[in-house]
């Protein structure tokens, strides 16, 4: 496995990673925030409950309070206390209340107490401060009573103007029940209510809750982290591991190239070197010689020179630096060229060479040099992928309007079927050109050449039938050649 891979699959791991730690601490955030929120939904419960037991108990309170005169004056119109005023009936109906509910608690304390009954606890004593002292109206918390989760509320009880008779002036004196007065004045705090709610099922209700919003918010997450990998390993692992695999294929397929390179550019050279020596020791040579040794030195530097100028514009391609030279492009002097270049090479392979150029084939707008190295890489690979006996044929027809169709049919070794696919890759040798040379670059010239041309080119072949490779290019315009009455050239 490729170092690439193995990075691309580390990059997956990290990702995967990443969103494990987002998921979970959001996770952990929403347990936290529901558990806060819940908490809060309870105590907004019990508060909201413990105000309306408030107010039920000072409306108690002030009826008493309210009708403390009709109580206690008979009809006649005479003074009779009947020992029933508004803390004794608040009491006492509070002491029902507690008795008779599961768990509630109502009382009434005070600073200075009367009897047992009114002495506040810590969280009561607490309230009653913060009533004197700050002014509040009301005290309230969570809090635990006799093993139980409970919520304890505690509000003020003001002096009013009836509380004088027993708690005003003059103060050590004693009031009708019996009990010295504390010389209070109207508004001051008489006391607390202090109320106890059992909040069990408040509790149980919101742990149930909490467990269905905490399940619901885990599924969630587990659809929403399984949509993530999924698109992940979509969008970002296997593209990258497919990407990865074309670069490592791509750098095989350039250490190839350089091999091959170093291969195919020795061959010229070594020829050039070679007839140049001969030449030089042979100063008596004959002209047939002479003109031997400089066609052959003339044929092998014309093919050092492609091979120079392929891999250069190649090199220009992937930088993005090739730039095309439009202009009125006549096809039967990029033939006619073609043909003389390719001519020594079909020779000496002992393979014939043909060519039809169609009569209406029209001047199109196009870049020559292109057109002669597109034509000139698939003709060459032709020839040399032709057996002695064999023929290359160049043909060139007007095809649908505005297009013209280029074939460079031959009958050489062919084309696997499993390799088609990749014959017009950068530095791809498969098949044929594994065994019988090549630089891997003069198809893929042809197709990235075609293409910026507004063309394209595609090839069908048969194992030990040949191949046909067919460019199909706009013409650009609609001028006609003109020419002679022949329907063809060759």
């Amino acid at each position: 496995m490729g170092a690439q891979t193995i990075g691309a699959k580390r990059l997956s791991l990290k990702l995967i990673l990443s969103v494990t730690v987002v998921v979970a601490v959001a996770a952990a955030a929403y347990v936290v925030w529901t558990q806060s929120a819940q908490n809060t939904a309870v105590e907004s419960k019990a508060l909201a409950e413990a105000r309306t037991l408030d107010i039920e108990m000072r409306a108690v309170w002030n009826y008493i309070d309210d009708s403390q005169q009709a109580i206690n004056y008979n009809a006649d119109g005479s003074y009779d206390f009947k020992g029933i005023y508004c803390s004794m009936a608040g009491k006492a109906i509070a002491q029902r209340f507690t008795r008779e509910s599961n768990g509630y608690v109502i009382r009434y304390v005070r600073e200075n107490p009367r009897s047992s009954t009114d002495v506040p606890d810590r969280f009561e004593q607490t309230a009653l401060n913060h009533f004197t002292v700050g002014g509040a109206n009301e005290h309230y918390e969570m809090a635990e009573y006799e093993g139980r989760p409970v919520f304890r509320y505690a509000s003020v009880l003001p002096v009013k103007r009836n509380c004088l008779q027993c708690h005003g002036d003059p103060a050590g004196t004693p009031d009708e029940t019996g009990f010295l007065r504390e010389g209070m004045e109207q508004g001051d705090v008489a006391g607390a209510v202090s109320i106890i709610i059992p909040v069990d099922s408040y509790v149980q209700e919101a742990h149930a809750e909490f467990v269905r919003s905490v399940g619901f918010f885990c599924l969630l997450a587990a659809a929403i982290v399984a949509v993530l990998l999924l698109a992940m390993k979509l969008w970002v692992s296997s593209p990258l591991e497919r990407a990865n695999r074309q670069l490592e294929r791509e750098s095989q397929q350039k250490s190839d190239f350089l091999a091959v390179m170093s291969h195919e550019l020795r061959t010229p050279l070594t020829s050039i070197i070679a007839y140049t020596d001969i030449w030089e020791k042979e100063r008596q040579t004959s002209p047939e010689a002479q003109e031997r040794f400089v066609r052959e030195i003339k044929q092998s530097s014309a093919q050092l020179l492609e091979m120079v100028n392929n891999t250069i514009d190649v090199a220009r391609l992937d930088a993005g630096r090739l730039e095309l030279q439009w202009d009125e492009t006549d096809l039967f002097d990029v033939v006619g060229e073609v043909m003389a270049t390719s001519a020594p090479l079909a020779q000496k392979r002992g393979v014939r060479l043909s060519h039809e150029v169609d009569y209406n084939v029209p001047i199109i707008y196009s870049d020559e040099e292109a057109l002669r190295k597109i034509l000139l890489n698939l003709v060459s690979n032709a020839i040399k992928f032709t057996e002695s006996g064999g023929s290359v044929r160049l043909a060139v027809y007007p095809d649908e309007p505005g297009w013209i169709r280029m074939e460079v049919a031959d009958t050489g070794m062919g084309i696997s079927e499993g390799d088609l696919a990749h014959i017009f890759e950068k530095f791809s040798q498969v098949g044929q050109a594994e065994h019988s040379g090549g630089s891997g670059i003069g198809l893929f010239l042809v197709k990235s050449l075609t293409e910026s041309l507004g063309g394209s080119v595609s090839v069908s072949s048969k194992l030990e039938e040949g191949s046909t490779f067919t460019v199909m290019l706009p013409t650009g315009g609609e001028a006609s050649r003109i020419g002679d009455d022949d329907d063809t050239r060759d």
